[in-house]
């Protein structure tokens, strides 16, 4: 016998990300932050589809590490948005 793939139902598919095109500015901030060892992600809100909270962490990797977590919640809507005002905040704090 083979493996058989099943398809997940929608329900069982986590929480995923929306679709979103950054612009050039957005992507120059983004990169900004990879390459300075700031580490922008979004971590889903336990039990709860479409929501996220932005973590931060700041210079290289440290096993066991804990992320700062944003008190806000973001939806589908608001999390992209979020994400670069957040890669634009250190983008901008650290070039002056």
């Amino acid at each position: 016998m083979g493996i058989r793939y099943r398809p997940k139902s929608k329900k069982s598919r986590g929480n995923p990300m929306p679709n979103y095109v950054p612009s050039e500015e957005e992507r120059k901030w983004m990169s900004y932050c990879i390459n300075n060892n700031i580490r922008i992600s979004q971590q889903p809100e336990k039990g709860e589809i479409g929501l996220w909270r932005m973590t931060v962490n700041i210079g290289p990797y440290k096993r066991g590490e804990v992320p700062h977590l944003s008190p806000s919640i973001y939806d589908e809507h608001t999390i992209y948005p979020a994400y670069y005002h957040m890669c634009k905040y250190y983008y901008d704090k650290r070039k002056k």
